[in-house]
């Protein structure tokens, strides 16, 4: 029993090991960055609607630099035979990707939410919900992208070009506002979280049938 339990969770160890090295380390980097950015700026002694700014406006792009490149390493044909050849389905490496790329979003926010707090910013439960509804949104936006169209690039440009219009259209955006907690609305959050995690799930079965039938 104990032989078949370590064959079962040791792979997927392994393949959290190998991916957070190889292929979440940029991300990472590039989180830290972004995290670093209103930092620089000041954000002690904020209120709740400003402290919702750096929140929506910045730390939500997390969520991008997680959830769009989960389908990358396979799209070079050398590591993508290479994983096929494996014992361990390349749906379920998605799926690992996945959880710990939406696990480090939550965590990387928390960690911010908790330097405002210590800031003495008027900083709620909401707000940290909010953002995490933000960022899987923004992030599963990449993601279905590159899930059909298997093009990175192009995946990283669809939820910024939405980022951007959100300056443009504003709360004409309705329930997808991506800056509603500024007014303060938090209703859009729950259509964002909703909407980001049924993207998710499609990007998965759009893989998993593309993968199926080439």
């Amino acid at each position: 029993m104990r032989t078949i339990k370590s064959k079962k969770y040791l792979p997927v160890l392994q393949v959290v090991k190998i991916n957070l090295k190889h292929n979440a380390a940029l991300s990472i980097v590039i989180s830290i960055c972004i995290i670093i950015t209103p930092i620089i700026f000041g954000i002690a002694n904020l209120n709740r609607t400003d402290s919702a700014i750096p929140l929506e406006m910045f730390v939500s792009l997390i969520g991008i630099i997680f959830l769009t490149p989960i389908f990358q390493p396979e799209q070079n044909n050398e590591i993508g035979d290479l994983v096929s050849s494996k014992y361990i389905s390349t749906n379920l490496i998605y799926f690992i990707r996945t959880i710990y790329a939406v696990f480090l979003s939550i965590i990387f926010i928390g960690s911010f939410v908790v330097y405002m707090s210590i800031q003495k910013c008027d900083i709620t439960f909401l707000l940290f919900i909010g953002t995490v509804a933000n960022a899987i949104f923004l992030g599963s936006l990449g993601m279905i992208t590159a899930a059909l169209t298997e093009n990175t690039i192009i995946a990283y440009m669809i939820p910024l070009v939405y980022y951007m219009l959100n300056y443009g259209a504003g709360s004409k955006l309705g329930n997808y506002y991506l800056f509603s907690m500024c007014i303060p609305d938090f209703k859009p959050k729950v259509w964002l979280l909703i909407t980001g995690i049924l993207f998710i799930f499609l990007s998965l079965i759009v893989k998993k049938f593309k993968k199926k039938f080439q």
